[in-house]
């Protein structure tokens, strides 16, 4: 059975607030969206060297890295079941 000062030292504790990794990228991607948005209203005279950001370019760097990460991640899996197999 619990008792009372077992009831008030729970009540202490203080919990770490739990963040997510979904919730932490989202917030990145709005912080670069938004640095992108007062980075384009400054500079209006200079954005002439981004030109080559386009979005065919940017969906060729998202099928890329995506590739690499698939990649990088059947090498891991085929040395650790090689690994747990011996």
């Amino acid at each position: 059975m619990i008792n009372n000062k077992d009831i008030a030292t729970y009540s202490k504790e203080i919990k770490k607030p739990y963040k997510c990794r979904n919730c932490y990228v989202i917030r990145l991607f709005l912080l670069a969206v938004i640095f992108i948005v007062i980075f384009a209203l400054i500079q209006n005279d200079n954005l002439h060297y981004l030109d080559f950001v386009t979005p065919s370019n940017a969906a060729t760097l998202i099928v890329l890295l995506g590739v690499v990460m698939f990649l990088i991640k059947v090498t891991k899996y085929i040395f650790e079941r090689k690994r747990n197999k011996s």
